[in-house]
């Protein structure tokens, strides 16, 4: 490109392609015809011959015949002469193909390179096409949870090249990937020998990003969820592309092939002013620029293990290339038809030499090593300004709302109204206790002001049996405490028959009923509250899911029928649902209504909002009130994946 007296020119090392030299090189080797051609020039002088005497005649005779071995003798000298000259030029075009000697070109950017040009013009009639007919032909970004639950494929081969034209940003993002795939295919086409082997590494890398993106987003959610929470990330099953980004820096990684290759910036006509940056550095500042508009850190570690991937494949199909120049194939062929002229053997080269044994100055694996070396440092520093770049999205995400504003959601008297449903189990462990400790312990103890966010919740601690020791012994120890008094309220029913489902009902309609809340908050007495951090998680799920889907019926943020923070109105639809689908169990049926998959509950569907991971945990594994089920001491504990995290059909916060 060139502005005047700037101009930016960009210096390259030589292809490292053996089998064809690019068009694009600017500085193309000499002629291996005008190498090749050593030869020996030699006289002989004239001999006088005398016809008048024998002696005469003898002494012809005898110079023909010394003459006669001193030609033979210098034509086989030529003949060596010439093949070991032939041996070492050919050696030398090859030296010369494989080593890094430097040139410098100006760079021109137009007209766009064949790659460039076609992406544009793809990208542009896809992204025209969605804008008119969105309705009928829809792609969004593409993320693992529709591509594992939903099998959305056209969205994850075709969301890289849709831009959102309603968007500035979009459309400025966009047109930035699109500069840094021009400055990608100017240098890697002339790295890889030609634009079609950089076709058919761009097409492998789309397909190896995208099934190793979908790979990890199953990994680290639904396998490590469970198995092994510390190993659970649940953005990289949610994370959206980002346009050409992950590809991009798949070919970030591969440019450290030539990674001493530099742009420099002339200015000026003193050559001292310029300005020099290698090209690594300026592509990976180019790539990081995606990070402005979001997070795509699972997108962009995608790309970079393909990357270095192909790196170590792109590598061995260079150094393992036995297909010859095709101007040394035709100076080898001429060469022959010459030799038959002027020698007895037709071959004037050795056929190891021709089947490319000596066409590698250096071994196979010290070029591997290389280039493994190179790949691992570009990964080394770009890993953790990718982790850098994240981790300012997360403290973002992860701010916890203040209670005065979490208290501005509503007007109505009471905030949340906690139903915690309490039964008798074997043994009488102190479960109840404990559970009412976790909620308390995150409560003030001083009385709160009128209208104030904890002056508006209260716990309804229900049960039906006449019999209940834990329910007996934590109402007298609570009701000694302040927190106990200014919280907590005692329901009792008389009974004895263990009937989960029309206890909840009750329970459900009897808050409902008779107490004004924006939630009603149903939990089993087996689930205490993970700590404080989680209590103030419960209370951004909750705000968020008024920004986020503010149509929402529930929030889920335990498992089970715990931590369902219903709708007043909802509440009192599941208590009749619970008494019509009786083969049904009642935790199901409440899930089943905010999923929206009962017709009585069609309003539901697509807005019920959960948390990332459990913020309740189980502590009655081994007591459980339901005769059906078993549980493992281990099972549904703080920081495991919330059960419904991945499923397209919720909004997960």
């Amino acid at each position: 490109m060139l502005f005047g007296s700037v101009r930016i020119v960009e210096e390259v090392s030589r292809s490292t392609s053996t089998s064809a030299m690019n068009d694009n090189d600017p500085s193309p080797m000499p002629s291996s015809i005008e190498i090749m051609k050593p030869t020996i020039h030699f006289t002989v002088p004239p001999i006088i011959i005398n016809y008048n005497n024998t002696k005469s005649k003898r002494r012809y005779y005898h110079g023909r015949k010394n003459s006669f071995y001193a030609l033979k003798q210098l034509r086989k000298l030529n003949n060596k002469l010439t093949k070991k000259q032939q041996q070492i030029s050919i050696l030398k075009v090859y030296s010369t193909s494989i080593k890094h000697t430097k040139s410098q070109k100006l760079l021109y950017l137009w007209p766009l390179p064949i790659i460039t040009r076609y992406t544009i013009l793809l990208s542009f009639c896809l992204s025209l096409f969605c804008h008119f007919f969105d309705s009928a032909f829809q792609i969004s970004c593409s993320s693992p949870i529709f591509v594992i639950y939903r099998s959305d494929i056209a969205s994850l081969f075709l969301s890289p090249f849709l831009c959102n034209l309603a968007s500035l940003t979009q459309i400025a993002i966009f047109g930035w990937n699109i500069l840094l795939l021009g400055l990608f295919e100017e240098s890697l086409t002339h790295m890889l020998g030609s634009t079609r082997r950089l076709v058919h590494v761009l097409l492998s890398i789309l397909l190896s990003v995208s099934v190793l993106r979908q790979a990890l987003g199953y990994l680290f959610s639904k396998s490590t969820g469970w198995a092994a929470p510390s190993l659970f990330f649940s953005d990289s099953l949610h994370e959206c592309n980002q346009g050409l980004a992950p590809f991009l820096f798949a070919l970030l990684v591969i440019q450290s092939l030539n990674m001493s290759d530099k742009y420099i910036l002339m200015y000026g006509n003193n050559t001292d002013h310029q300005f020099t940056i290698r090209k690594l550095i300026l592509q990976f500042i180019m790539c990081l620029v995606n990070y402005s508009t979001k997070n795509i850190l699972w997108w962009s570690l995608s790309g970079l293990l393909t990357g270095f991937i192909a790196t170590i494949v792109i590598q061995l199909w260079l150094a393992q290339d036995k297909r010859w120049d095709r101007s040394d194939e035709r100076l080898v062929t001429s060469d022959k038809t010459e030799s038959n002229t002027t020698t007895n053997d037709p071959r004037m080269l050795p056929s190891d030499m021709i089947q490319g044994k000596y066409r590698r100055s250096v071994s196979l694996w010290r070029t591997l090593y290389e280039a493994i070396k190179h790949s691992t440092l570009v990964l080394l520093i770009a890993i953790p300004c990718l982790l850098v770049c994240s981790a300012y999205y997360h403290i973002q995400q992860s701010q916890l709302v203040d209670p005065a504003i979490l208290n501005q959601l509503s007007y109505d008297r009471y905030l949340f109204t906690f139903v915690i449903m309490t039964a008798p189990r074997r043994g009488d462990p102190p479960f109840l206790t404990r559970t009412l400790d976790s909620y308390l312990q995150n409560w003030p103890e001083t009385n709160e002001e009128y209208g104030s966010l904890y002056n508006r919740v209260q716990t309804l601690i229900y049960t039906h049996f006449t019999t209940h020791v834990e329910y007996d012994r934590a109402k007298r120890y609570f009701e000694s405490t302040k927190r106990g008094k200014q919280y907590l309220r005692w329901i009792r029913e008389d009974g004895d028959q263990l009937d989960q489902r029309n206890h909840v009902s009750k329970a459900l309609s009897l808050a409902a009923d008779n107490y004004q809340s924006t939630y009603i908050a149903l939990v089993e007495d087996d689930f205490p509250v993970c700590g404080a951090k989680e209590w103030r998680q419960i209370e951004s799920v909750v705000y968020a899911a008024n920004i986020e889907s503010p149509n929402h019926c529930g929030i889920f943020v335990g498992t089970g029928g715990s931590g369902l923070f219903l709708k007043p109105k909802i509440a009192k639809l599941i208590s009749r649902l619970l008494l019509k689908y009786t083969n049904l169990p009642p935790d199901i049926v409440i899930q089943q209504c905010l999923l929206g998959n009962l017709n009585e509950c069609n309003e539901c569907s697509q807005t019920l909002v959960t948390s990332k991971t459990l913020l309740m945990y189980h502590i009655g594994y081994n007591t459980s009130t339901s005769l059906d089920r078993y549980y493992k001491k281990n099972e549904f504990q703080c920081g495991w994946r919330h059960p419904f995290n991945g499923d397209p059909s919720v909004v997960t916060l």
